[in-house]
């Protein structure tokens, strides 16, 4: 490295340097790293009252008992080059190197370090480190306490289907922090089948590698539960009472932050019960909630499941590209008539709200529901298991249509369907205005997907 042309650099050939240092800095664990007295005192007003206004402090050493060495270097870094390289942050020093940036007065330097952790909650999959940070910030921070940093974590961990985290990625302390900062008018992807499903698997890891084995085929996941017709199961393989009663203990402090109301009855009697983990009067409660209710809860906790959407591209029609991270949809320049893509979520109940921008119109975009039994080939709205809205303003439906909204050919629309599963109701905002439920549309299935139908040049985007 040539000398000189870069102060940045040649700054950080001094961090934890001896031959340039003359003063020992001592952390938790008695490691000790080296810095320069006048540069930490010039950058740092907690340094410059250690070193020169405090007779008691020796002149070659200082001592720092709760700061991690790790967590000192990221000062160190930053007091020499006003920056700190952003893989040096990670799930396991990032609220260390918070705390040490908040002991010596650095706000920049937190503002970095949050930029940070916040990018690696924007991940997609499991370059997504919500649920790791999570579960570390429980274990240095009050997971009760209105905490930005917490319930930013929170509210990112929300977004994300339980079904699709590892179970090793989030902890029971964080789940129980998660449910307790939920909130109706927020999103929560998972429904609270998948909720208590996490819960136990979590536990049963603890406890043991049989008891998760047999839990886990018992317990199947959302998507594939959903669906089935269930039958009672064999009571004969279930896990040993000690570990049932050692899973137990585990969850109860998460439990008392899931309602059960939200679980399917049939679900509960014949899959939950029989595991005799579950205490029995939560599981009575939920099951007369559910036959004395004029209408049943949601299985899904907070506002419609907005950020669990994504095109699906084994749901894809011919000559329509997906984009990697799944949310943009493109037709090609040979595609000449309407083909359909649906989303990858199948609802059955609750209301869903489904965002979408029409980046580019294609002399007619349609939006809406379908039957899984569509043809993805043809038009949406021409089929009877197809109900869409057209750029045109008219409503299509197998061989009904009317006119109902006006016209919004242009490119750049935003989109908003409005889908209540238990009512089998559908409305729509265009652009921000609000219009009335479709009411010519009675004949809805118990089971849709989301639907666009497009051609060249069209190009539509999940919000």
């Amino acid at each position: 490295m040539v000398r000189g042309n870069s102060l940045i650099n040649d700054l950080r050939l001094l961090i934890n340097n001896p031959r340039y240092s003359d003063l020992e800095i001592r952390c938790k664990d008695n490691s000790v790293l080296y810095g320069n007295r006048a540069i930490l005192a010039a950058r740092s007003e907690v340094f410059e009252r250690m070193l020169f206004t405090r007779s008691e402090v020796s002149d070659k050493q200082v001592s720092f008992p709760k700061i991690e060495t790790l967590s000192m270097k990221i000062i160190l870094e930053y007091l020499y080059t006003g920056t700190v390289l952003e893989r040096d942050i990670t799930t396991d020093n990032t609220f260390e190197a918070l705390k040490a940036a908040d002991f010596f007065q650095l706000e920049n330097l937190q503002d970095l370090i949050s930029e940070y952790y916040k990018k690696m909650c924007e991940k997609e999959g499991n370059e997504n480190k919500s649920p790791e940070l999570l579960s570390k910030a429980v274990q240095l921070m009050s997971p009760l306490a209105d905490n930005g940093v917490i319930n930013y974590l929170a509210d990112s961990v929300a977004k994300i289907p339980l079904d699709s985290i590892e179970f090793d990625r989030l902890s029971l302390q964080g789940l129980q922090c998660l449910l307790s900062k939920r909130n109706e008018k927020k999103i929560f992807a998972s429904s609270e089948y998948s909720v208590l499903r996490f819960t136990i698997l979590s536990a049963a890891r603890k406890v043991s590698q049989e008891a998760f084995s047999i839990l886990d085929k018992r317990l199947l996941s959302w998507s594939e539960i959903k669906g089935l017709s269930l039958q009672d199961n064999n009571n004969n393989n279930l896990i040993e009472k000690k570990l049932a009663t050692s899973i137990s203990d585990l969850i109860t402090p998460v439990i008392e932050h899931i309602d059960f109301r939200r679980i399917n009855g049939e679900i509960l009697v014949k899959v939950i019960e029989p595991l005799n983990i579950i205490p029995y009067n939560k599981i009575v409660d939920s099951y007369r909630f559910q036959i004395c209710a004029k209408s049943p809860l949601s299985e899904y906790y907070g506002s419609p499941q907005i950020s669990e959407i994504k095109w699906d591209k084994n749901g894809c029609g011919p000559g329509l590209n997906i984009s990697n991270d799944g949310y943009t949809v493109s037709a090609s320049q040979n595609t000449n008539s309407h083909v359909n893509v649906r989303t990858s979520n199948l609802m059955s109940s609750g209301t869903h709200e489904f965002h979408v921008l029409i980046e580019k119109s294609c002399n007619l975009a349609w939006v809406d529901v379908c039957d899984e039994r569509l043809n993805l080939s043809t038009f949406a709205g021409s089929q009877k298991y197809g109900w869409v809205l057209g750029s045109d303003g008219y409503y299509r439906h197998d061989i009904f249509r009317s006119v109902e909204i006006p016209r919004f050919e242009q490119d750049n629309v935003e989109i908003i369907v409005r889908l209540n599963m238990d009512n089998k109701t559908v409305a729509f905002s265009v652009n921000g205005t609000r219009y009335s439920l479709v009411k010519s549309w009675t004949n809805l299935p118990s089971k849709l997907y989301f639907v666009a139908s497009l051609k060249y040049p069209g190009k539509f985007k999940i919000l």
